[in-house]
């Protein structure tokens, strides 16, 4: 029930929608209470995102998450025809339009009267603001797409082996999302993820470890005599300069910045915690979600019904339970890597004031998230509840003193095991129980991925969701770091060799794995400069009062002032530190652990530069999976939540980061739906194209391959959310052309969109009746609607010229092909100001910022060499 507080609802309800400003003005309040706690733990926050570390995870990661993303865009072979040119579902003009209305409002179709291309410069820059950059929606032939297709494929190798990395990684990047941004209809949760992660890999360094490119440095070093190995000094870890290496030796891993690996982890974390938190319905809440997702005839490998009817109403309502709150409560393991990577690093204690202070911060955001809660209960509450539920005045009686209580467990169990651990003897062994072992056994990655890679194991075997599952298992080689993956790969090559496999000799004789870059080599980064805590206050009070003026005013300051304003007076003062104090070096020996001190990830203006962005992104992305509530605003542009997004928007949509994660939620379907298409040919003959699994040749049992024709037949028919209904006119009128380019031009008279359809029995039918057949259950309770009937003489609905000429079919004679005309020049004359205006502020920004940052660079450089010079 506490989840659906977090969850949609279907119906606009006027009273939430009155109380969403309230609301708001709360969660802005949780939110300045999180962001001061954070302020508090600066350094903490410095050390864990800014920090430098071990290149194998990303280098890993690279290898495992670039092999699934070639595997994803190939697993869609079936269709490349139909999704991304122009002989599939949409022409090219028809794809910029619906996909990129507002990008292309500058460029002409070619349909008479309208030239065709950009009509001015101005439309140009109108296509080049974005967020949807693909040569798909200029050229599309089938050999267009191939050429884009080859060229991605060729790029993804090469960044899988780490051939050029810095270069086809961004490359992979622009050619995946050039090939998806041309059509939408197979969109699920999978692009989601591909689309986010790639983004943070390219971001990252991931071609320091296990790539052509290192081998080929550590080759050309070798040469040159400059690289630390196994068996020499530093045993390739590197080694400082000195009378005997002048130049030093360097290691064989270098360190990369922490922070593209962070905020994976966070992005993981935020969606599982999505996904979770919208799976509110009652199916879910009862346990049947497994039972109703396994029995769905479009994603079972093998028929489930034996099974079914075992552990229907048992073994797969725990599944359910246990999986809906490990969803929803994934962030834990965030808390759990935070608190023990804080001990860890032993960091100086906060004064005793600002110790109060956290704790009030966190206090305050317990109590502001028990406000929301409460007075949002009445929307999802009924008064009148159902037999066997708690109704409203109960919830409202209960529910404060249960958060209270909690809150209560929670400070005092980890003041409990923070200050006064306890401890157990077990088989002669005296354990402490403390936080340590809390985060490690109930917050750790033993337990919680633990748990994922059993449930998406049960996802790989039972169902068929395509390249989802493995791409998120991918992403979990995120939470280790590159000792553990070192160790891991040598374990693995240990048993490879055994089995007579070819491994390298140091593997095989049990050697340990090299260790990454020394950090207390004197080249990399460890500068003093920080940025004071009191310019951080003032940037959350200025961000603060930039949302109240926004908000409750009318002195039309747009957010992007706000913005700039922090940005620049950070800046300012961080340029400032980076003079006073960017040459003084911190200790390479940790004083208070003894060990040696991470180095930092870049110097003063990187550290700034990419402090900024984590802040700025997670935030953006926070803001973008609030639920579409309408206690939260609702989806109206008016409404808060909306409004919230937009400092944030124009990067979120042209990074590809947008993001949505509701699977198989509110509710799994009920019901099996499948998507009939029946053409009438000239000659009047009605031909079923058997395009659905409700025909024995589309149901392969079992189904070891896999197809996205089935999740674009339910988006289409109406079985899902995605504009079902404006789908099927586009997917009819491609029926009838491609009928004409597969029957020697000759189109058909017609095309008509059935929707079939079967209630899939409860789990209490199937445990008393026993398994069911659902060839035998769709003939019996078989559901039929027309839902579309498309004519062959619509727009676009016949095979243009252009498609004719290219196979050698008769062409059409003027007239009779119908496009689309849209009238792009007239409304684009009328929209464009009467003078070409130059964006003179926007270039004068970056010309002052690019200059700014040229000069803080080379201060940061002068810095360094400065410390070195004084410390040689």
């Amino acid at each position: 029930m506490l989840l659906g507080l977090l969850a949609d609802e279907r119906i606009p309800n006027a009273e939430a929608l009155a109380l969403s400003p309230t609301v708001g003005w709360w969660m802005l309040l949780g939110f300045v209470f999180f962001v001061s706690a954070c302020i508090f733990h600066r350094e903490a926050f410095r050390r864990l995102f800014l920090r430098a570390e071990d290149p194998r995870t990303m280098g890993l990661f690279r290898i495992v998450f670039g092999l699934v993303t070639l595997f994803n865009i190939n697993g869609l072979s079936d269709l490349f025809i139909y999704l991304f040119t122009d002989e599939g579902l949409f022409l090219t003009d028809v794809a910029r339009e619906v996909f990129a209305k507002e990008q292309f409002a500058g460029f002409g179709d070619g349909i008479d009267p309208e030239p065709y291309g950009f009509f001015d410069w101005g439309g140009v820059v109108e296509w080049l603001k974005g967020p949807k950059y693909s040569p798909l929606f200029f050229w599309d032939s089938p050999t267009a797409f191939w050429i884009v297709l080859g060229a991605f494929e060729v790029a993804c190798v090469c960044m899988i082996v780490g051939f050029k990395t810095n270069i086809t990684k961004w490359l992979t990047l622009i050619l995946f999302h050039g090939i998806i941004l041309r059509n939408q209809v197979f969109w699920e949760g999978t692009e989601n993820v591909y689309r986010c992660f790639l983004l943070y890999l390219c971001m990252s360094r991931c071609g320091a470890a296990y790539s052509v490119d290192n081998w080929l440095r550590c080759r050309r070093l070798r040469k040159q005599g400059r690289l630390s190995e196994r068996d020499g000094p530093g045993a390739g870890a590197g080694v400082a300069p000195s009378a005997e290496h002048p130049q030093g030796l360097e290691a064989v891993y270098r360190l990369i910045p922490a922070w593209p690996r962070m905020i994976m982890i966070l992005q993981l974390a935020a969606l599982y915690c999505s996904t979770g938190t919208v799976k509110n319905g009652d199916i879910w809440a009862k346990g049947d979600a497994f039972y109703y997702a396994l029995n769905l005839d479009h994603f079972y490998r093998f028929e489930p019904q034996q099974l079914s009817a075992v552990f229907g109403t048992n073994l797969f309502r725990l599944n359910t339970i246990v999986t809906h709150y490990w969803e929803a409560l994934f962030p834990l393991v965030v808390l759990g890597l935070v608190v023990r990577f804080v001990r860890r690093e032993q960091l100086p204690p906060l004064p005793e004031w600002q110790r109060w202070a956290v704790r009030a911060c966190w206090l305050g955001l317990g109590l502001v998230g028990l406000v929301v809660v409460y007075i949002t209960l009445p929307f999802h509450i009924p008064a009148q509840p159902r037999a066997g539920m708690a109704g409203l005045a109960s919830w409202q009686r209960w529910f404060p003193v249960v958060w209270l209580a909690g809150m209560a467990v929670i400070g005092g169990l980890f003041y409990w095991l923070g200050r006064r651990p306890p401890t157990v003897t077990f088989r002669g062994r005296r354990h402490t129980l403390d936080l340590d072992w809390f985060c490690t056994w109930f917050l750790g990655r033993r337990l919680w991925l633990g748990l994922g890679l059993i449930f998406h194991a049960h996802l790989i075997v039972m169902m068929n969701i395509g390249w989802f599952t493995p791409a998120t298992m991918a992403t979990y080689i995120a939470f280790l770091n590159g000792s553990e993956v070192a160790f891991l790969l040598r374990a693995i090559g240990e048993r490879l060799g055994r089995l007579g496999l070819p491994v390298p000799k140091d593997i095989t004789r049990g050697d340990a794995p090299l260790p990454a870059e020394d950090p207390t080599l004197p080249h990399l980064h460890r500068d003093a400069a920080a940025m004071p805590a009191w310019a951080l206050w003032g940037a959350l009070a200025v961000a603060v009062g930039g949302v109240y003026v926004v908000a409750e005013t009318d002195l039309g300051i747009p957010w992007a002032a706000t913005g700039a304003v922090i940005f620049a007076g950070l800046a300012v003062i961080g340029f400032s530190v980076a003079q006073r104090r960017g040459a003084e070096q911190l200790p390479t020996v940790d004083p208070r652990t003894g060990r040696p001190r991470r180095p930092w990830a870049y110097g003063s203006m990187g550290r700034f530069l990419a402090g900024a962005f984590v802040v700025y992104h997670c935030t953006g992305v926070a803001i973008w999976l609030l639920p579409e509530k309408d206690s939260l605003g609702g989806e109206g542009k008016d409404g808060w939540r909306v409004r919230a997004q937009d400092p944030f928007k124009w990067w979120i949509r042209t990074s590809q980061t947008a993001q949505g994660w509701k699977m198989f939620a509110p509710n799994p379907p009920r019901s099996n739906i499948f998507m009939q298409v029946i053409v009438t040919d000239h000659d009047g003959n009605a031909y079923d194209l058997n395009t659905d699994v409700y025909h024995p040749a589309n149901k392969p049992i079992p189904w070891l391959g896999y197809t996205r024709q089935r999740k674009i037949n339910r988006r289409i028919i109406g079985g899902e959310g995605g504009k079902g209904e404006w789908y099927q006119k586009w997917h009819a009128r491609w029926v009838c052309r491609d009928w004409a380019l597969k029957h020697g031009g000759q189109a058909p008279k017609k095309v008509e969109l059935y929707k079939l359809s079967y209630t899939i029995p409860t789990p209490e039918e199937v445990a008393k009746n026993g398994p069911y057949k659902p060839e035998e259950r769709l003939a019996a309770n078989r559901f039929r609607k027309l839902v579309y009937t498309g004519e062959c003489t619509d727009i676009n609905a016949q095979l243009p010229n252009t498609i004719r000429a290219r196979h050698g079919l008769p062409l059409l004679a003027p007239g009779e092909f119908r496009p689309w005309v849209k009238n792009h020049l007239n409304a684009w004359n009328k929209k464009k100001p009467k003078s070409q205006q130059i964006p003179w502020t926007v270039l004068v920004s970056v010309l002052v910022v690019g200059a700014a940052g040229l000069r803080w660079r080379q201060l940061d450089r002068d810095n360094k060499r400065r410390a070195m010079a004084e410390k040689t």
